[in-house]
């Protein structure tokens, strides 16, 4: 399950001032990860999930404009998770909000997953059509729908109608596609990628409980991520079923989220604009009540259920994959998780911010808080301790000039980057791609 830019400090589990139940009891009945370390965008977080490859790699280290020419999204050559999970007897399905190519040999049922129900783009698209200038003959976004080897089919309008229902009728679908798995005790992986809680915001009206639009869909998340728990308890495969949530992005700046108790918003280069909520439960495998502060990476999830599940030996050789296996430590067998580093790389496809161990060093960082904020280069990095500094208000180049050697550190990963593309080249956004010679 992933829910759209909600902020650390948004959950109760997280120490969030809103109730979420269901999302507190998941997290104590599995690992509660509280350095799990997003992308810049919606597009790349997703497209580093589903295929385990930094998105600079793969061509979606951001989200494409409206009217951009073009295609965007994942190649077909791309070897998701859904293709692995599938070529090893999944049913897969995908629900909601997919972002990550919309025109055909790039939907999600070119992707390995057998079924999709949602939209191509972003939820702000709900509400083009109600503007006052919106000419009548462009395109109305639309809800689609699609199994594999046939043509996506328009639904329904996208609208300020359809929006606040969204959520329920992906955990509908979502549910029905456990029930059928199930009976027919078929192994299923069922990606949920939620439309909450991106703007526009609307209270669906089961929750519009009078304190605000974010406050009622953070409740909302709650219920349904409980309803698809619900579900899997009802199907009877609960103890052979891996759950994860998490979000996609931090809070953005003047929605109403918080990302306490880090510094910054979505789209920035400081914590509170990478690290998101994120939580993992097996029974019986991953330790309850786990808590960890290692760092993990979005690309981390695909090896990471690889191998949980046994099918490590099906991840692709002939390119780069950046995820680390991280099953032993997501099962209590180790306590480090395997990574030392995140490399955050903004919408531009430059680095912004490398993080070592508990020290984070920005090449670049945000004007505003705005997601659209300008980058301004630092002339000479800046360094921050963050066990000891954790809103980053004390730049150690400044205050001390002692952590030069930091920089060194940060310099690892991103010099290792750039030899393994002169080997792999990047693929570049919307390119028709068939391999590395």
């Amino acid at each position: 399950m992933l829910a759209d830019n909600v902020g650390t400090g948004d959950l109760s589990c997280f120490g969030g001032s809103v109730e979420t139940p269901r999302l507190d009891r998941l997290a104590a009945e599995g690992m509660r990860l509280n350095n799990f370390n997003t992308e810049a965008q919606c597009t790349p977080t997703r497209g580093a999930i589903l295929t385990g490859r930094m998105p600079i790699r793969t061509g979606t280290f951001r989200v494409p404009l409206p009217g951009e020419p073009g295609d965007y999204g994942l190649s077909t050559w791309e070897y998701t998770l859904a293709d692995l999970l599938s070529d090893a007897g999944y049913a897969t399905a995908c629900f909601g909000k997919w972002h990550l190519g919309d025109v055909a040999g790039r939907l999600p049922t070119d992707q390995g997953f057998d079924e999709w129900w949602g939209i191509t783009e972003s939820s702000d698209e709900a509400a083009y059509t109600s503007h006052r200038l919106y000419p009548d003959e462009w395109p109305v976004p639309q809800i689609k729908e699609a199994v594999r080897g046939g043509e996506a089919q328009e639904v329904a309008p996208f609208d300020l109608e359809s929006r606040p229902l969204m959520d329920q009728q992906i955990t509908e679908r979502t549910i029905g596609f456990i029930e059928r798995s199930a009976s027919a005790g078929k192994p299923f992986f069922a990606y949920v990628p939620f439309t909450n809680l991106h703007p526009p915001m609307i209270s669906h009206p089961d929750f519009d409980n009078g304190q605000g639009d974010y406050q009622s869909n953070v409740t909302e998340l709650d219920a349904r991520a409980g309803q698809i728990l619900d579900a899997i308890d009802d199907a009877g495969v609960s103890d052979n079923t891996i759950v994860v949530w998490a979000s996609d992005n931090a809070a953005g700046e003047g929605f109403g989220g918080s990302n306490a108790p880090w510094r910054g918003w979505f789209g920035g280069g400081w914590e509170g604009s990478i690290r998101a909520p994120a939580m993992i439960r097996w029974p019986g495998h991953v330790p309850e009540g786990a808590v960890s502060d290692r760092i993990v990476a979005t690309y981390d999830w695909f090896t990471t259920l690889a191998a949980l599940v046994g099918e490590d030996d099906r991840i692709p050789v002939d390119r780069p994959i950046d995820g680390v296996d991280m099953a032993e430590f997501m099962t209590g067998l180790r306590e480090e998780s395997g990574r030392e580093h995140f490399v955050f790389i903004g919408s531009d496809g430059e680095p912004i911010s490398v993080k070592w161990k508990d020290l984070k060093v920005h090449f670049r960082e945000a004007m505003t808080g705005a997601w659209s904020s300008p980058l301004v280069k630092h002339q000479i990095p800046a360094v921050y301790d963050l066990a000891d500094d954790p809103g980053e208000t004390n730049d150690l180049m400044v205050s001390e000039l002692t952590l030069g050697w930091a920089v060194r550190a940060a310099m690892i990963p991103l010099i290792a980057l750039q030899q393994s593309a002169a080997e792999y080249p990047h693929v570049p956004p919307g390119a028709e791609f068939n391999g590395y010679a």
